[in-house]
């Protein structure tokens, strides 16, 4: 068999008359909807190319398949792999390394070129996969309040500022009706897949309230109630995890470590689907990764007095995507393999000419990054404004992305730009209807 196989990373070698070389393929099949069509690199000395292929393999978390028809392995890897066949290799980060290690010629030392790191960073950023080994984190998508729809109290003002520590909303509603209205209020929290959970931007270590929110009505603390719990497919394993005594989000001091706990524990975890397999240590023991989903919500009961103003106020801290590098340097920006994701990046983000113009000065034309430019990236959900009687009469922006010299971008949709102050900048509209989510890119030394 000698075809790209469609969940996991696919490493091409070939030979010709410039020498052995290599080509990785990143399926859109094994990209869990993140892209359309399937990545590949450009063409790599045989070396680089096995080197970025595992790193990248262990950032993803897939299987790596080698298609060598040339016998490009065995004479320039140290491997024995015949001729037109597939090799799948599943071992954990530990193990790949540690067989690569031992598999480069002479000796040779692992750490990548920059060619690999620009690629492997370029692949991760562009389809916004969580990734260690490079530093990457990706973000939880997060918006403000939500209400129950309702016709009987209309949303009078909202002012949401953005930074990169903290977001806060102050709403203003009046009740239109002329008895009180009690509406159920909920801030919806994001689920959180334990299996990626340590690629995830998670703003504090606080199991239950892990972004650190706080709200109040009228200037009074308004607790909201929280309820959480574990899930396994359809399956709800709270009641599991607490009988053995382990925390539903086990973050922070609260990580489980699987060869702590007594062996019938450890058992049950394991046949109940609750623990899955996450390769092999380095002395060749199986390890194990929590492998349940935690869905967490906060809600109250608010009563607004008729024909009143009622102001709530909302803050916490938002998850923030991260990235070392961006896409949108120049020199990968340009890169004829990464064209389909640099588009999505100017869709999503509304990316002007004029921001890639100031872009590519701070940028420079290295092929490294020396200017040492990283990404910021909020998601914001906007949408949820739309349940009252009628728009929000006065929407507020305010946008700080922490320095005077970052770069920011995002769609305005139909916020007009009334001032910058600062570092902030600000965006209003009236009788404003939220038809989109944010998303918000900031580009700059951090």
């Amino acid at each position: 068999m000698s075809e790209v196989q469609p969940d996991a990373i696919t490493l091409l070698l070939k030979r010709d008359n410039d020498g052995a070389s290599g080509s990785i393929v990143l399926p859109a099949a094994a990209s869990r909807g993140r892209l359309t069509t399937d990545q590949i690199s450009a063409q790599l000395p045989a070396q680089d190319a096995f080197r970025g292929a595992i790193r990248l393999a262990n950032d993803v978390k897939l299987a790596l398949v080698v298609c060598d028809p040339d016998g490009v392995w065995k004479s320039e890897l140290g491997r024995s792999l015949s001729a037109d066949r597939l090799t799948r290799i599943g071992w954990n980060q530990h193990m790949l390394r540690r067989r690569m290690e031992s598999s480069l010629p002479n000796g040779a030392c692992i750490r990548p070129s920059f060619r690999i790191r620009a690629l492997m960073v370029a692949l991760l950023v562009a389809t916004g996969w969580p990734a260690r080994a490079n530093d990457s984190a990706a973000e939880l998508s997060i918006g403000g309040l939500q209400f129950v729809r309702t016709n009987d109290v209309a949303m009078e003002s909202e002012n949401l500022s953005i930074g990169l520590d903290r977001i806060s909303v102050r709403y203003q509603f009046a009740n239109v009706t002329a008895k009180p209205v009690t509406l159920t209020v909920a801030f919806p929290l994001p689920d959180i897949d334990l299996s990626e959970a340590e690629n995830i931007a998670l703003p504090s270590n606080d199991p239950i309230n892990f972004v650190d929110f706080e709200t109040r009505v009228d200037g009074s603390p308004a607790p909201l109630t929280v309820d959480q719990r574990a899930m396994v497919g359809n399956r709800d394993v709270s009641a599991l995890l607490r009988e053995l005594k382990l925390p539903l989000l086990p973050i922070g001091g609260r990580e489980i470590r699987l060869s702590d706990l007594p062996a019938a524990t450890r058992t049950r975890l394991v046949d109940d689907g609750l623990m899955m397999p996450a390769g092999m240590s380095d002395n060749g023991r199986q390890q194990y990764a929590p492998g349940w989903v935690i869905k967490t919500s906060a809600v109250r009961q608010q009563v607004f007095p008729p024909m009143r103003t009622v102001t709530v106020e909302h803050q916490y801290r938002p998850s923030v995507g991260s990235s070392p590098d961006t896409i949108l340097r120049p020199s990968l920006r340009r890169s004829s393999a990464l064209g389909q994701q640099v588009a999505r990046y100017r869709k999503e983000y509304c990316v002007q000419d004029t921001f890639l113009a100031e872009l590519d000065k701070r940028a420079g034309s290295n092929q490294i990054n020396s200017a040492n430019l990283q990404e910021r990236r909020i998601s914001y959900v906007l949408k949820t404004g739309a349940n009252w009687a009628g728009p929000i009469r006065s929407f507020k922006l305010t946008i700080d992305p922490g320095g005077n010299d970052r770069l920011v971008s995002f769609c305005p949709g139909r916020l007009k730009a009334s001032s910058a102050t600062g570092n902030t900048l600000e965006y209003t509209a009236n009788d404003f209807k939220p038809d989109a989510d944010l998303k918000i890119l900031v580009i700059g030394t951090f």
